[in-house]
């Protein structure tokens, strides 16, 4: 491989990362990425990619190709969107990042150009956290807020959150003083804050977060109802003001405190620069209630500061007077007390080391992933064996290596859940011990739970699952439609639990709004209906490997009824475009394994017809964030006959490019798909 190569494969990775940063979403390498990569950088799909990591891919690019557009702009992309925007002037930009080995050549560098327009001082340089959150522009005129916008990838173009910010925590509608200017900071979810949100989704039966940076990402953006960032617990924590008429300040310092007396702004605590400091501030992470990944180091004096100018000649570079120093990832070493295996819904058995509590990341943390027995085995884990903890994401305890007591790896003979034998097998270079019993306890407990996840159903937690199957009321899928109020108090439910209950499974609108009277009439009517649904949706709510929603879209297409998706062989599905002769096989194996349960579930459904209108015969694929969610415009689509899609490909007739939106608009520009954006879209509707 070539080093252009190289370089057009890292660009593919930036590009993809930054994407699903920006929508707040796990930053995971596309799955087609070249296993170069993996290698090259110590990565695995399908986990997190670390920030030193992703800093590494940037820089490997920037001595391949130091004129690749990535560093043309603030992250990565210029792609223009339909969503309502900000200007941002100055343009909202990313800080270059150092190294622990490169910070004090970078701040020599910072001290020489402070030679020359001034006598250096021991206050020259400023030092601040470097908040891990979402960069965010207030703009205020006369002291009262009138835009806020996010940064963008083009550093100039940010989506119009200011309907949003008014539900953010330290965002003022009104200045102490009527002052015309910008506040620049970042968004973000304390811990405090995120721990209560992930109770509450836990509650709720809804999907915990990734971590409090993903979940500001995402929670800002309720472009249909501002009203809900109120219960995402967002805070903002200013670091910089632009665009403010003679500044009663000179350096960050002044303006720090300024901000924080003058206008009630909460602004990142700025202090003079001391190498020696910065241990102690890495050291203090855990006491802070908010999540840092490095500290900014810069010019103190502002004039000076914006003197030196910026990387490239394009105004959205990188500032050559401030660099970020980012911390490296936390790990600490821990002594395996126990292993605790799991068995999951594909019935893999997994392990999980227990030891004494360590601190991670603000956190206690006394239980991390060991992957499966191939991982134990390659790094000889067993009880006793000193490991090495770090947080993936700063969320997600994992072993990330061996400090000393390398022992035989020994997993169980039999399924912890049903007894039953295991076995090793091998897959992509990973081993993983399986149980191979479908009616195992808690292969049928994660099956129900993705089950009802796929159907749309909220409420019904694993917990509740669990008593249902203990209570002999669900011994498949099918049983969940027929469950009765008095089904669920049986089981150890309240009488409110099970009316909620119910009516979550038969997708009742707003129960918890509903009186107890009303709802139990309410249920009892939908206990006599057949339930409404699109024939994908119900596909895909089997769950069958390698099978999901898309595939579910394309049977469904091209078959027009399940009776005849149920009687197509393995030859009929590898003729259409999307499916593959290993899933041909699987579903066709799954639909004929699982037929009595699959009849009994038929009997509670009826499909929802195909919708016929003028978009009939035209397929979309949408693609980044877009205005109301893609879910919404989804619905607009297929309403009027339409057909979406998660792929680019030949037979798609409309991209819908959202901001973001990266490698499905190269691939469309290619295969010449038109792309349009939500005004056009909306012009089609």
């Amino acid at each position: 491989m070539n080093k252009n190569q190289q370089a057009d494969i890292l660009e593919y990775a930036i590009k993809h990362l930054d994407t699903l940063y920006e929508e707040g979403q796990d930053c995971l390498l596309p799955v087609d990425i070249d296993p170069w990569v993996l290698k090259k950088f110590g990565l695995k799909l399908g986990e997190p990619v670390p920030d030193p990591r992703y800093d590494a891919i940037r820089q490997a690019l920037k001595e391949l190709r130091p004129d690749s557009e990535i560093f043309d702009s603030a992250t990565a992309s210029n792609l223009e969107t339909a969503v309502k925007k900000v200007k941002h002037d100055p343009p909202m930009t990313s800080i270059e990042k150092a190294s622990h080995e490169d910070l004090e050549k970078k701040t020599d560098m910072l001290l020489r150009w402070i030679e020359r327009v001034g006598n250096p001082t021991a206050k020259d340089l400023y030092q601040q956290y470097k908040l891990d959150g979402v960069a965010l522009a207030l703009y205020y005129e006369d002291g009262k807020l009138v835009e806020a916008g996010l940064r963008p990838r083009d550093g100039i173009n940010g989506e119009d959150v200011t309907q949003q910010a008014a539900y953010v925590k330290g965002v003022p509608q009104k200045l102490k003083k009527p002052f015309t200017c910008s506040i620049r900071g970042e968004l973000i979810c304390r811990l405090s804050d995120f721990e209560k949100v992930q109770e509450e989704l836990k509650a709720a039966g809804e999907k915990l977060r990734a971590n409090p940076r993903n979940h500001a990402a995402g929670g800002i953006r309720h472009f249909k109802e501002p009203k809900k960032v109120k219960k995402m617990r967002l805070s903002f924590i200013a670091y910089g003001i632009e665009n403010l008429d003679d500044p009663p300040y000179e350096t960050e310092i002044e303006r720090a405190i300024w901000a924080n007396k003058k206008l009630g702004i909460t602004f990142v605590q700025t202090q003079p620069f001391d190498f020696d400091d910065l241990q102690k501030m890495e050291d203090n992470v855990p006491n802070l209630d908010y999540e840092v990944d490095g500290v900014v180091v810069g010019i103190n004096n502002l004039k000076h500061q914006e003197s030196w100018g910026r990387h490239g000649d394009k105004p959205t570079g990188n500032p050559r007077g401030k660099v970020a120093w980012k911390f490296a990832e936390q790990t600490e070493p821990a002594i395996i007390k126990e292993i605790e295996w799991n068995t999951g819904r594909t019935g893999a058995v997994k392990p999980v080391a227990i030891f004494d509590p360590i601190r991670l990341a603000g956190t206690n943390v006394s239980r991390a992933t060991l992957h499966n027995i191939g991982f134990m085995d390659r790094n000889k884990i067993g009880i006793g064996t000193t490991i090495e903890v770090q947080k993936a994401g700063k969320i997600i305890p994992k072993v990330v290596g061996v400090v000393a007591g390398k022992k035989a790896a020994k997993g169980p003979s039999n399924c912890p859940s049903c007894g039953e034998k295991v076995s090793i097998v091998e897959n992509n270079d990973k081993a993983e011990l399986v149980c191979h019993n479908e009616d195992c306890p808690a292969q049928q407990l994660s099956t129900f739970c993705h089950h009802l996840k796929l159907m749309d159903i909220l409420g019904l937690g694993e917990a509740t699952v669990s008593l249902l199957i203990q209570g002999g009321k669900v011994k498949d899928r099918a049983d969940f439609y027929a469950l009765s109020i008095d089904d669920c108090v049986s089981c150890g439910l309240t009488n409110r639990e099970s009316l909620l209950a119910v009516a979550g499974i038969h997708r009742i609108p707003n129960p918890e709004k509903m009186e107890d009277k009303a709802l139990l009439k309410a249920c009892n009517k939908a206990l006599k209906q057949k339930n409404k649904i699109a024939m994908w949706k119900f596909f895909a709510s089997l769950g069958i490997p390698t099978a999901g929603k898309e595939v579910g879209k394309i049977l469904s297409d091209c078959f027009g009824s399940f009776d005849a998706i149920r009687k197509a062989t393995p030859e009929n599905f590898e003729q259409l475009d999307g499916i593959g002769t290993k899933t041909a096989n699987i579903v066709c194996d799954y639909l004929d394994k699982h037929s009595q349960e699959i009849d009994k579930l038929l009997g509670f459904f009826e499909f929802e017809t195909i919708k016929q209108g003028k978009l009939s015969g035209f397929i979309f694929c949408l693609s980044g964030s877009l205005d109301q969610g893609k879910k919404h415009w989804q619905e607009q689509i297929e309403n009027l006959g339409g057909k979406c899609t998660g792929s680019v490909s030949k037979k798609v007739n409309f991209l819908v490019a959202g901001s973001g939106s990266v490698g499905k608009t190269e691939k469309a520009q290619k295969l010449g798909v038109k792309i349009i954006d939500i005004d056009e879209l909306k012009k089609l509707l």
